[in-house]
């Protein structure tokens, strides 16, 4: 049959909400969007429970609820184990739905996945893979993490506020050090050293394979550290206003000369990683250089191997060759430690990477759906939403930056999508989709540790300064596994429990109570808006083993950007509205849709569209409102009649 559209293009935005998107567009600070907008239809799109990256884009492939496809969390409770061991959640191997490119697949259709969210380990078979792990540090294949060089006076270009935890936010490490401290001395032992008005200097920088990187997701155990030597001259007056890069002592071998605010180009070396070589994508930017070359700033991104993150192995030497470096994660660790305009430069090569890559696959290799996504907008909103609106009570100029820095990331974003837009035609549905959005900070962030704790639930063995403590099994009648699932510690279920099975519901409604009648000191308010027992949860969408024994979820006053809060949830210029915006092959134009859309409707609406199988396992149903013609296949079987 002659289905509405013959492809489609599925971009993601993770983070972002309908509601923000619309205030960006109405600015006018997407004008690609609001032509999508205008000849489309729209809605604020009904995310799942907790409002995550794992069970948010699982959700959207596969049309199932977390409680089908069992990606519930980025830490997934293992049953059966100590509740503390979990699984963890960036990983298709754990999903147990069908995603909509294997449909596709088997319904004799090509996709082509570049960096889409949730979708490696690769299921594809047929079609084109890059990358596709998780936000920011959470993917298998990068060889390094950022390197930030700075002499001992750096300060830094912190935000302020409170920043999200690892459980919200994995693209941001908290362990460990941010920044590679170097000293500089009197260059020695140089070759072919350029004339310098002044003596030169040098500085040692050191490259560490695996820095900054997930421990659980490393592609190795050990990385051999590599020297670069870095030599600081005064080219043109007297004071010094270059650096020059080489891996040896010698100015003949210079992979980089940079002046301040200045990138090299890429360069390619090899690394090695548990004993074998690995080649990789080099540059750097020199922030900051004093006068008197004792105080400066290099800046490196993550280092991406040439090969190793793609399906067909050789689709890498295509993108190497034919669009050029790719990057993964756009310094998204390293904001806040980089100036602003370092990070924008980033983020607008990491968006015309993916932009360029997804556009060179899809002129050279057949395809019939193409899946893209950036993280760009969780980033966002996990550095600077959370400070864009008065309502957090920050200082004004802080407030300007950023909303600045957040009008900057959806204008990025948004000639992304104007790139994206070029392969549009009358039979090419275009969707941009996204998991969750985000809002700002309002009062401190609560966990329901402290309610756990203050009602003699939970216990800790020696609470300290650990950022983590241990738990103390032997007092702990109920803990919290990932975000917003809470589990009691029962004999015969959980090793060394505590709860006997028959008073399991007595120490569950203890539980609940202790969470609704929890009152945050500072503001003496209520800081949780529901605690449900699990069978109460599946009206939202949360069932099985896997769900919380109690689910729980906090009013966006004491979270952060996502993640304990209702995707309902709103404040401020902020909501936890999902994005759903479709234009192109079958869809009404310039239409916001009154009736309800679920993250699980997408990929029904999606395949009814281009005329194949609904995935297997899809819960959701077809968006019949946002089509032109919501009965194309009985019209088309009328008219051969």
């Amino acid at each position: 049959m002659n289905s509405p559209a013959k492809r489609a293009i599925i971009v993601g935005f993770d983070g972002a909400s309908m509601e923000l998107v619309s205030l960006m567009v109405e600015r006018g600070h997407m004008p690609n969007v609001a032509t999508l907008l205008a000849d489309g239809v729209y809605r604020e799109m009904l995310g799942v429970f907790p409002t995550l990256t794992p069970p948010g884009w699982t959700t959207l492939a596969t049309g199932a609820w977390p409680g089908t496809h069992g990606i519930v969390d980025f830490n997934i409770r293992k049953p059966g184990a100590p509740l503390d061991d979990t699984a963890w959640g960036i990983d298709t191997r754990l999903c147990q739905a069908e995603y909509l490119w294997n449909t596709a697949e088997r319904c004799d259709k090509i996709p082509i996945l570049v960096k889409y969210e949730m979708s490696w380990p690769p299921t594809i078979t047929k079609g084109i893979q890059v990358e596709g792990t998780g936000p920011g540090v959470s993917n298998h294949a990068q060889i390094a993490g950022y390197h930030l060089f700075a002499t001992q006076d750096y300060t830094g270009y912190a935000i302020g506020g409170e920043k999200d935890t690892e459980k919200v936010d994995p693209s941001a490490l908290q362990d460990g050090e941010a920044i590679d401290w170097v000293d500089v001395r009197p260059a020695r032992g140089w070759q072919n050293v350029p004339e310098s008005q002044l003596a030169p200097l040098e500085v040692e920088l050191v490259i560490r394979p695996l820095a900054r990187g997930r421990a659980n997701m490393l592609r190795g155990t050990q990385g051999t550290a590599k020297p670069y030597y870095t030599l600081v001259y005064a080219h043109e007056h007297e004071r010094y206003d270059r650096v020059l890069i080489a891996p040896e002592k010698d100015a003949a071998q210079a992979v980089a000369t940079l002046a301040v605010g200045a990138w090299s180009g890429w360069w390619q070396d090899r690394f090695l990683i548990d004993g074998r070589p690995v080649s990789g994508n080099v540059r750097c930017k020199l922030m900051r250089l004093s006068a008197d070359g004792q105080s400066l700033e290099l800046f490196f991104p993550q280092i991406w191997p040439t090969e190793g993150y793609t399906f067909p192995e050789q689709i890498a030497h295509e993108i190497r060759e034919h669009v050029g470096p790719f990057l993964q994660n756009p310094a998204r660790d390293a904001m806040g430690l980089i100036d602003d305009d370092t990070y924008f430069e980033v983020l607008d090569y990491h968006l015309e990477c993916l932009a360029n890559t997804a556009l060179y696959l899809m002129e050279h290799h057949p395809w019939d759906l193409l899946f893209t996504e950036t993280h760009a907008s969780d980033y966002a909103s996990h550095f600077y939403l959370r400070l864009a609106d008065p309502i957090s009570g920050a200082e004004p100029d802080v407030v300007a930056r950023s909303w600045k820095g957040l009008v900057r990331t959806y204008q990025a974003m948004d000639r992304w999508v104007g790139k994206l837009m070029a392969h549009m035609d009358g039979e090419t549905l275009f969707a941009i989709v996204s998991d969750h959005g985000g809002t700002p900070d309002k009062y401190r962030r609560v966990s329901v540790e402290e309610a756990l704790c203050a009602a003699g639930l939970l216990a800790y063995k020696d609470k300290g300064t650990a950022r983590e403590p241990a738990i103390d099994w032997s007092r702990t009648a109920a803990a919290p596994v990932g975000l917003g699932d809470v589990f009691l510690n029962v004999k015969g279920r959980e090793p060394g429990g505590l709860v006997e099975p028959e008073d399991f519901e007595a120490v569950q409604r203890q539980v609940i109570d202790a969470i609704l009648d929890y009152r945050d000191p500072g503001t003496g308010q209520r800081p949780f808006t529901l605690a449900l027992t699990r069978r109460d949860a599946e009206m939202l969408n949360n069932w099985g083993e896997l769900a919380g024994d109690v689910v729980y979820a906090l009013r966006p006053e004491f979270d952060g950007a996502h993640g304990y809060q209702l995707p309902t949830a709103r404040l401020g210029i902020g909501a936890q509205h999902a994005v759903c915006i479709l234009c192109g092959a079958g869809v009404r134009k310039g239409v916001h849709l009154k009736g309800q859309v679920r993250q699980v409707d997408i990929a029904p609406t999606i395949s009814y569209l281009i005329g194949i199988d609904v995935p297997r396992d899809a819960e959701g149903g077809v968006i019949y409102e946002a089509l032109e013609d919501p009965n194309w296949h009985l019209t088309e079987l009328k008219e051969r009649r």
